[in-house]
């Protein structure tokens, strides 16, 4: 059984009613998060930071 969390694992921002953004194995991405990773370059500054926070979905359970 998955458990869906209601926070983005990126920015930690409240899932909304609406129920937009992304499911990635029960971790919520927010449509914000995941416009941003869309664009998102190599060699820009927050690449990290989405790097990692993406591998918790993969490689950490219970992030």
């Amino acid at each position: 059984m998955v458990i869906e969390s209601t926070e983005c694992i990126l920015c930690r921002r409240l899932r909304q009613k609406n129920n937009q953004g992304l499911l990635v194995k029960g971790y919520y991405i927010c449509p914000e998060c995941e416009a941003r990773i869309i664009v998102l370059s190599r060699e820009d500054p927050d690449y990290d930071h989405y790097k990692w926070g993406l591998k918790k979905i993969w490689y950490c359970p219970g992030a």
